[in-house]
């Protein structure tokens, strides 16, 4: 067996569901610089760092001629929750956490790689690494990087994970590159709810619900918020009208398939867990990289997002949180909650206040309440 043919072989084996690899001096990413200084990255500083070795992987993995990329897919699932007083997740953060099923699998093949051939050198990546996964998987021959940004397989649609393994051998390409099917299909982009592709094939992280649910630490931008509805950890709109996503996964793999809750619970259940519940809810699951701060955050923003007034008890008590963060994005909920009705409570509020981002941010609620029948308008995205 040729040494290509079994590298295929063993990935399979670990439970891939498709595989390809390129020379790594092919795996660059020409536009990767640009996309940085234009800031596109937010404070996701490690993307910066990553900008040689995505620029130029060769030099910065001397001891590896190849990239293996693997695909797996997490599948589509019923449709998103309706009621804007039910949080949402997205489809991939449903199940187990992807990060430790890809890894495991990986490091399963780089094992079962290294007993065959024990001069093998490998070194696998999930998301993390410094490699642009979809650019690489598309010279690979695996699908097109679409106008949302994401990798499109046109007989598995988008929905599915990307990992790397890297290998001292020299291995042809599994390419060439697929022509780009977008075609004039533009759909996604009306679709993002921030605006955040803000070109086809260009994605500005500072917008997308993804970044501010996820990577995001602080605030989320107040002109922003109104745009996030009941998504509370990442967000699937440009992909939900992508139309090859017709031919994604029905049923997922089990490690992806939805836990109990996942789309059913409410924004009120969610905020009343206490971190040591939030903890064993989303034990192995990818929604803790949000962390429990960052989860309620996000939950807040989507209580102010539902118009439904009932939310108000399970947002007051956030008030006098010890978050400063959560103090802000309470304020901000309950201006939209219970319109002027919120006036005497955020009044009390101020008044004991020494955050300057929450006493900012209760002051300016109370000067949009103050301005009559525009109080809980839309907020512009500028």
């Amino acid at each position: 067996m040729e040494l290509a043919e079994l590298i295929f072989s063993e990935v399979r084996t670990a439970g891939f569901d498709e595989v390809g690899c390129l020379p790594i001096d092919d795996g660059g990413d020409p536009r990767y610089a640009e996309w940085i200084a234009r800031g596109y990255h937010g404070e996701m500083g490690y993307l910066e760092r990553h900008a040689a070795a995505k620029q130029a992987p060769a030099a910065a993995f001397a001891e590896f001629r190849t990239i293996v990329v693997c695909a797996l897919e997490y599948g589509d699932v019923a449709a998103t929750p309706e009621r804007p007083s039910t949080g949402n997740l997205s489809r991939y953060a449903l199940g187990d956490d992807y990060h430790d099923v890809m890894k495991k699998r990986l490091f399963a093949a780089a094992d079962r790689l290294r007993n065959a051939v024990p001069d093998l050198a490998t070194r696998a990546f999930v998301d993390t690494g410094p490699l642009n996964e979809k650019l690489i998987a598309a010279a690979a021959g695996l699908g097109w990087v679409g106008k949302h940004t994401n990798l499109i397989d046109p007989g598995r649609g988008s929905y599915f994970f990307l990992g790397l393994l890297l290998v001292s051998a020299e291995l042809p390409s599994t390419g060439p590159a697929m022509p780009d099917r977008c075609g004039s299909c533009d759909a996604c982009i009306p679709a993002c709810p921030t605006g955040a592709i803000v070109a086809p094939y260009v994605l500005d992280a500072r917008r997308c619900i993804a970044y501010l649910t996820i990577e995001l630490r602080g605030s989320i931008p107040r002109e922003l918020r109104s745009s996030i509805g009941h998504r509370i950890f990442g967000c699937d709109d440009c992909q939900e009208v992508c139309p090859w996503n017709r031919f994604a996964r029905a049923t997922p793999p089990e490690p992806f398939a939805p836990r109990p809750g996942a789309r059913d619970t409410s924004l009120e259940d969610w905020l009343a867990l206490d971190v040591d519940a939030w903890r064993l809810r989303f034990r192995r699951s990818a929604v803790k990289r949000a962390g429990y701060a960052g989860f309620l955050r996000n939950v807040l923003t989507a209580a102010g997002c539902a118009a439904d007034p009932e939310l108000a008890r399970s947002v007051t008590p956030f008030l006098r949180h010890d978050d400063p963060m959560l103090r802000e994005h309470a304020a901000w909920a309950l201006g939209r909650l219970l319109a002027a009705e919120a006036s005497d409570l955020l009044r009390d509020a101020l008044r004991s206040e020494d955050a300057e981002p929450v006493r900012f941010e209760i002051a300016a609620t109370l000067d949009e309440l103050a301005s009559g029948p525009q109080a809980g308008k839309k907020d512009e995205i500028i």
